[in-house]
C-alpha cells in the first residue's frame, strides 16, 4: 500500500509543531541521554539545544515541547541503541499535538493516521467540497445540515484523534473551524492544497483516485451529499454535481469525479459549461461547470452503487426513480405475459423469482424488468414473498425482492 495516505509524526514541519509525551517517557529519555554524556551542558551542545528546554522537557514543566527538539533527542538516543525512543515508537504515545506555542490541540493523536479508510475518504471529500483549508492552514466545513456537520466532526475524531474546534451559525449555515494543526496534517502530511479551491483549481489526492471501490464510494457519497442535486424538472431528470473554476475550463476535481463515478460503470455526461459566471465576495469571477447522470438505467445504477448518504437527497432520488412512467410499448400486455412466463419457468426450476433472475433470462437490464414488475404487483398478478425494504411496504423500487406468482398465464 502506498504511503501517500499515511501521516506520520515526522511528516509534519518540526519547527511549527509542538507535542506532549507522558511524563515518565520524557524523564526516561533525558535520564538515558545523560547516561551517555558527561553533563546536560555537553548534551545541549551536541544537540544544539537550549539547556533550559532540556530541563523543561525532563521535568514536564510545560504542556508541550517542539517536534524539532524531540527529533534531535530521539535521533541521538537511537544512535546509542535506544530503539524504544525512535519516532516510530514515540508517535504512538503522544498525548497531544498542536501548532507551536499557541492554538487548539488534537488529544491522543492516532499516529500513524490512515486516510485510506472510509472515514478518512469522507474527511478529504468534505474539505474538498463544502469545506476548505484557508491560506493559513485552518480547515473548515460549512453546511446547513446538522447530520453532515456531525459526521465530519466524528470522522475527524476517528481518524486523527479528539480535535478541538469552533462551531458557529452564519446565514443559516453551520460553520465548523478546526485548528491549524489539522491543516498541517492535511497539507504537509497528505499534500492537500490550501487556499481557495476555485482559484487554486484544487485536485483530488492521487491515492483516492487509485483506491479500492469501497473507499471511492464513500468519497463520492460525501461529494454528492455536499454538492450534488436531484433534478425532476420538465427539461429532464438527472443527478447533477457542479463546481466552479476561476478559469473558463472545467475544474480538475470535477473531471476526476467523473472518472471516479465511471469506475462503477456509470456513464457521466459533461462537464458542461461554463453554465454561469458568479462574482465572489472578493470580487473575482468564477465559472460553473456541471456533470450529469441522466437516463433511467444509469440513475438506477448510481442509486444502487453509490447513492446519497443524506436522507432527504436519498428520498428525492427515490422520487426521481419512481417518477418514470412505464413506456407505452410495455402496456400492451405482451411483455407482461412474457415476464409471467419466465416466472413460471423459475418456479419449475425451483429458483427464486427475482428481478435479477428474470433480467438474466430475458437478457434485459434490471431497471427495465423492475418497471414491468411494479405493474404486475399492482395488478395483483405477482406478490412480494420476501420484502427487503425496511418499512416492509412494496414501493416499486429496485432493491432485491423475491416474488410469488398469484396468477399463471393459463388463468389470464
Amino acid at each position: 500500500m502506498s504511503e501517500d495516505e499515511i501521516v506520520h509524526l515526522w511528516n509534519l514541519p518540526a519547527n511549527n509543531v509542538c507535542l506532549k509525551l507522558p511524563k515518565e517517557i520524557q524523564k526516561s529519555m533525558t535520564d538515558n541521554a545523560l547516561s551517555i554524556v558527561s553533563s546536560p551542558k555537553h548534551l545541549s551542545k551536541i544537540l544544539n539545544i537550549n539547556r533550559t528546554t532540556f530541563y523543561d522537557f525532563k521535568n514536564s514543566r510545560f504542556d508541550s515541547v517542539s517536534l524539532n527538539f524531540l527529533q534531535k533527542l530521539s535521533s541521538f538516543l537511537e544512535r546509542y541503541d535506544f530503539a524504544e525512543f525512535s519516532l516510530s515508537n514515540l508517535e504512538k504515545k503522544v498525548e497531544l499535538i498542536k501548532t507551536k506555542w499557541t492554538g487548539k490541540a488534537i488529544f491522543q493523536p492516532k499516529f500513524p493516521m490512515n486516510f485510506n479508510e472510509k472515514e478518512g475518504a469522507q474527511i478529504i471529500s468534505a474539505f474538498l467540497f463544502d469545506g476548505g483549508i484557508v491560506h493559513d492552514l485552518r480547515p473548515f466545513y460549512t453546511n446547513n445540515n446538522e447530520f453532515l456537520i456531525s459526521r465530519v466532526i466524528k470522522n475527524v475524531s476517528t481518524v486523527v484523534g479528539h480535535t478541538e474546534f469552533n462551531k458557529r451559525t452564519d446565514d443559516e449555515n453551520i460553520r465548523v473551524e478546526f485548528p491549524k494543526i489539522l491543516g498541517h496534517i492535511l497539507v504537509d502530511g497528505l499534500g492537500m492544497i490550501p487556499g481557495s479551491k476555485v482559484i487554486r483549481n484544487t485536485p483530488i489526492p492521487s491515492f483516492i483516485l487509485h483506491s479500492k471501490l469501497s473507499i471511492i464510494r464513500v468519497f463520492l457519497q460525501q461529494a454528492f451529499d455536499d454538492e450534488g442535486s436531484v433534478h425532476l424538472g420538465r427539461s429532464g431528470r438527472s443527478v447533477q454535481l457542479s463546481q466552479h473554476n476561476s478559469k473558463t475550463e472545467p475544474p480538475v476535481r470535477l473531471l476526476q469525479l467523473k472518472e471516479l463515478v465511471e469506475k462503477f460503470n456509470i456513464p457521466v455526461n459533461g462537464p458542461h459549461g461554463p453554465v454561469k459566471a458568479h462574482k465572489t465576495k472578493k470580487g473575482y469571477i468564477s465559472y460553473g461547470w456541471v456533470i450529469q447522470i441522466s437516463n433511467l438505467s444509469d440513475i438506477y445504477n448510481f442509486a444502487k452503487k453509490i447513492n446519497f448518504g443524506l436522507p432527504n437527497k436519498r428520498n428525492k432520488l427515490r422520487e426521481l426513480l419512481d417518477s418514470y412512467v412505464l413506456p407505452s410499448r410495455f402496456k400492451k400486455g405482451t411483455i407482461k405475459n412474457k415476464i409471467l412466463g419466465v416466472c413460471e419457468e423459475l418456479n419449475e426450476e425451483n429458483k427464486d423469482i427475482t428481478i435479477k433472475n428474470i433480467s438474466f433470462k430475458l437478457n434485459k437490464h434490471e431497471s427495465w424488468v423492475a418497471e414491468v414488475m411494479r405493474d404486475l404487483v399492482e395488478e395483483g398478478k405477482l406478490g412480494v414473498s420476501q420484502e427487503k425494504s425496511p418499512n416492509h411496504v412494496f414501493r416499486g423500487g429496485f432493491s432485491e425482492k423475491e416474488f410469488q406468482l398469484l396468477i399463471t398465464q393459463r388463468n389470464l
